[in-house]
């Protein structure tokens, strides 16, 4: 009940807020809901999975390129770059897949980490097609998603939908096999699941959610540059799953809210705000780490079952 309680009010809040916000907040707020669905899209693999990747912003990067190709090269509408960019995305990622489900731990993340920069230093490099270091600029939106406000919403409606997907996906047998496999896959394996393969199909739905996020993150910014498939894009979901919580499914929006939170303040006071970060990583990892999500679960755990013993004390 408290669990659907927060649900609706996170979605009261992000529809009625950015009327009262500035529009500098209602900037990051897009790219705060955009970024939510990058990191949940990761945790799939992540938390659910089992499966650390260094180079989730491939596809998150092949997104944004899908769209500002399409737009600019060909002449189509970005809504078009939209409904291709998941497809893209889901080619790339059952191509990489294929290869990086038959290795383990370490190697599955190095060769994660292979296949992103190689993606990065073709698009760096391919100046006819992807425009190079340059990137590509000018990505024009169609007038109804000119104003900020506009934008915010419409990227917010597909996020809800991609998210609502993304939690039937979790919350299915295929799920709760993707756990199996995580906690053990000997196991898993005795029990009948090809963990291979329910791996890979996980590695596809990730890759396609974020080339979503990828193209509506382009669209958002009106560019897109090789950066965006770069290691260090990788790192952020990671970093955002482990600060809100990779086990509960809205640990990495929370993380996400708080690393972009973290960066706007931070960066106020020093141009070292990674170091800032990383110190604040590690005391999470050292003693809290569940996450953000899951230290307050536990909170509210013990105070509703101390509150259900008192109860039944006092009867």
């Amino acid at each position: 009940m408290i669990y659907r309680f927060g649900i609706i009010l996170l979605i009261l809040i992000l529809l009625f807020i950015p009327v009262f916000a500035t529009p500098y907040m209602i900037l990051l707020l897009t790219e705060l809901v955009l970024l939510s669905l990058f990191s949940t899209s990761y945790n799939l693999i992540f938390g659910y999975g089992g499966m650390v990747s260094f180079g989730h912003a491939a596809y998150f990067g092949l997104g944004a390129y899908t769209l500002a190709i399409a737009v600019k090269k060909y002449g189509l509408s970005p809504f078009v770059g939209l409904i291709l960019a998941p497809l893209i995305g889901g080619i790339f990622a059952l191509i990489i897949g294929w290869f990086c489900v038959r290795t383990v731990r370490l190697y599955f993340a190095l060769l994660t980490l292979a296949f992103s920069q190689l993606f990065y230093t073709i698009v760096f490099q391919w100046y006819d097609f992807t425009g190079g270091s340059d990137g590509i600029h000018g990505i024009v939106r169609p007038e109804v998603l000119s104003p900020s406000l506009n934008f915010y919403y419409f990227s917010l409606g597909i996020v809800i939908i991609c998210m609502v997907f993304l939690w039937r996906i979790i919350e299915s047998p295929f799920g709760w096999s993707l756990r199996a496999i995580r906690e053990n896959v000997e196991r898993a394996q005795f029990l009948g699941i090809n963990d291979r393969l329910y791996r890979l199909i996980a590695f596809i739905l990730s890759g396609c959610f974020a080339a979503v996020a990828g193209a509506l993150y382009t669209f958002f910014q009106r560019w897109a540059s090789p950066d965006l498939l770069f290691w260090t894009t990788s790192a952020e979901p990671v970093l955002m799953c482990i600060l809100g919580g990779m086990f509960n499914f809205f640990g990495p929006a929370v993380g996400t809210m708080l690393f972009i939170f973290l960066r706007q303040v931070i960066t106020d006071y020093t141009l070292y705000w990674p170091f800032v970060l990383g110190m604040i990583l590690l005391f999470l990892v050292l003693f809290i780490p569940q996450g953000i999500t899951g230290f307050v679960g536990d909170i509210l755990r013990k105070i509703t079952k101390n509150y259900s013993g008192g109860v039944k004390n006092a009867s």
